[in-house]
């Protein structure tokens, strides 16, 4: 087995067959060139590149012994050529866990925003009363209105009453002469600016230190949004950079930055700078999770896809168990964004281990490093290949059907510019911006996967960091929402391979809607519900939506071509940020209202989602798609397995 890969690697590069597959594009854009000279006489209708590539592909043929000409022909696509290094081997686990180590860092930081916001009991300060060295239970009896329905003091409102008098006196003739320290018989009820806080339930956080309750509430909110809006601009930029200069490189840079400003986040001096912070550092994480998952998914075959992308956030859950335990140990919130953050430095170590996406080194023409890359793979994993010859032919064959449609696109639109002498560059940039819309189908489907986003993004925070109004314990909850998630992601494996994308997207919306309704129904109903069921309920249904959750991020990548993927997954990305900024806003500001009310609106969001899948076109057993006639084939398969269904796929 060592023997053929050292044959493959040891072979000479200076082969008639290696030199005219290197020079097959450049030939191309040669002649390209030619066709658009000044003063050039031949036809300004572009010939395209299929004469040259069929004219070039026979002599590779010639030049190829009949083994290696048989090889080559049986790689008809990209996921035979990762079939033949090995799509389940050593080499692809270690590349899932490098990968998916990401999404635990992007966990701790996203779900840590209840155990950074610990808001304990707290009541209006009384300056005047503090000063006076009054016990914290005194004020509360003298200042604080008490409500007799919850049984607790008011957190955000107090009585009117002369404090300044009430100190001079003491507590005891304070409250012997009561009526004299109002201006009225029945004292009037007041907001304050200030609150104290019971320390004793917890040490710091960031309401504690900032006083983020009551009218200062939505600034809480505002710090979890923060992180997610951090994720739209990650959206925003990351197609661009993964684009231009490759998955790798950004996976890098971003884990560097993602360091450097969760340490710089410890020391924020206030509530402002702690948002600022926490914006730009989830904007380097998901990027890093972002490039980490294209390289994955542009490595894997349809038999291997569904697994390592169902486990890819296997690891958010062992994130989400693992979390409460770091919490509870460390509380003092500036310590815990720096033990949140330490871990990216794991990353950093096994970075050398992470490989660039070979479908975007076909895309640059980047072939040598591409042989290279496969024939390391294929040493890892024991596997025979042909000859570098045999392999680059295959590659040059490939790498055509992923670039003609774009190159005629590219062609048509530099004529086009050249006929009416436009050079604008933002019209460029435009047009690959809403790449994913180019067609009717394609906008179509970007619509319906926009709005799945945004509800299953909104439905799946809400419910997860709805602890607070469900009345359970933070830790237990968090805990037990990890765990629950870790079926769930297994589950994604089963349903995937037996029932499809779509039927599934579907069946776990709809069981979603169903278990949050009917906590929603319960709390609204009686406000004694016993903890277990609002737990149960909460827990099942957040199982049913991160299992969708996940299926649709996959079934996203496997609906456009690989010019289209990153931008498409970028941009529904982008969209399902708009659901989770709203999340804690819903949970805090609404749930202070009615603590039933979130749980109503997450459920309506779940069942929005079932429907809006339905017209999606079934993707399982299929291969990503690299050109637009793949996306046409798909759709055409889907609706001949569905003629008997009104539904019909876009």
């Amino acid at each position: 087995m060592a023997s053929v890969v050292t044959h493959a690697a040891t072979q000479t590069p200076a082969t008639a067959a290696e030199r005219m597959a290197k020079n097959l594009f450049t030939k191309r854009k040669q002649d390209e060139d030619g066709r658009h000279h000044k003063g050039s006489t031949r036809s300004s209708t572009p010939a395209g590149p299929h004469g040259d590539v069929e004219q070039e592909m026979m002599s590779l043929s010639e030049e190829m012994d009949g083994e290696d000409e048989h090889a080559a022909s049986t790689l008809t696509c990209f996921e035979d050529i990762m079939n033949m290094v090995g799509s389940r081997g050593r080499w692809n686990v270690c590349l899932f866990l490098v990968c998916s180590f990401s999404t635990l860092l992007n966990a701790l930081i996203t779900m840590s925003y209840q155990f950074f916001g610990v808001t304990p009991d707290h009541w209006c300060r009384v300056e005047s009363l503090k000063e006076a060295n009054w016990t914290d239970q005194q004020i509360l009896d003298f200042a604080i209105p008490f409500d007799n329905k919850t049984g607790q003091h008011n957190k955000c409102h107090m009585y009117d009453y002369n404090y300044t008098k009430a100190a001079q006196l003491g507590y005891d003739a304070a409250v012997t002469y009561l009526h004299d320290l109002a201006d009225q018989d029945t004292p009037r009820v007041v907001s304050c600016s200030a609150r104290d806080f019971n320390l004793t339930q917890h040490e710091s956080s960031v309401v504690t230190e900032w006083d983020l309750v009551c009218d200062r509430r939505v600034l809480y909110s505002t710090t979890q949004a923060a992180n997610q809006i951090g994720y739209i601009i990650s959206s925003v930029l990351t197609p661009f950079f993964t684009d231009r200069f490759g998955r790798r490189p950004v996976a890098l840079c971003m884990s560097v930055l993602a360091l450097l400003q969760g340490l710089a986040s410890c020391l924020s001096p206030s509530v402002t700078v702690f948002i600022i912070f926490k914006c730009t550092h989830s904007t380097a994480i998901f990027s890093l999770v972002t490039c980490n998952f294209l390289i994955m998914m542009e490595m894997c075959t349809p038999s291997s896809r569904s697994t390592f992308g169902s486990l890819f956030s296997m690891a958010w859950a062992v994130a989400c168990m693992m979390l409460p335990g770091i919490a509870y140990l460390i509380k003092p919130w500036r310590y815990l964004q720096a033990a949140l953050t330490l871990p990216n430095l794991i990353f950093l170590l096994s970075w050398r281990f992470l490989p660039e996406s070979p479908r975007w080194l076909l895309l640059q023409d980047r072939y040598k490093d591409t042989e290279n890359l496969l024939v390391r793979i294929a040493a890892t994993n024991r596997r025979k290949i042909p000859s570098r010859g045999a392999l680059r032919a295959a590659l040059t064959r490939i790498s055509h059907q992923m670039r003609s449609e774009q190159y005629q696109r590219d062609h048509d639109n530099e004529k086009g510019e050249s006929e009416h002498k436009i050079r604008d560059k933002a019209l460029v940039a435009f047009r690959y911006v809403v790449s994913p819309y180019s067609t009717l189908q394609l906008a179509g489907r970007m619509c319906l996967l926009l709005m799945v986003w945004i509800f299953v993004s909104c439905a799946y925070y809400g419910i997860s960091l709805n602890a607070n109004n469900v009345s359970v314990d933070l830790y237990f909850y968090m805990f037990l929402g990890g765990l629950s998630e870790v079926p769930a992601y297994l589950l994604v494996m089963v349903l995937m391979v037996r029932a499809g994308r779509r039927p599934s997207l579907f069946g776990l919306f709809v069981v979603c809607a169903l278990f949050i309704a009917v906590n929603a129904g319960l709390m609204f109903a009686s406000t004694n519900v016993p903890v277990s069921a609002k737990i149960i309920l909460s827990l099942l249904g957040k199982m049913a939506v991160a299992t969708a959750f996940q299926i649709v991020y996959l079934f996203t990548a496997e609906l456009f071509t690989t010019h289209q993927r990153s931008l498409a997954i970028c941009h529904c990305c982008f969209a399902g940020r708009v659901g989770s900024i709203a999340s804690p806003y819903i949970n805090d500001i609404l749930g202070e209202t009615a603590v039933w009310a979130p749980s109503a609106v997450f459920s309506m969001m779940a069942l929005l989602s079932a429907f809006l899948s339905l017209p999606l076109p079934e993707t399982r057993n299929q291969n990503l798609p690299e050109a637009d006639y793949d996306l046409v084939r798909v759709k055409e398969e889907d609706d001949s397995k569905n003629t008997i269904s009104t539904v019909h796929s876009v």
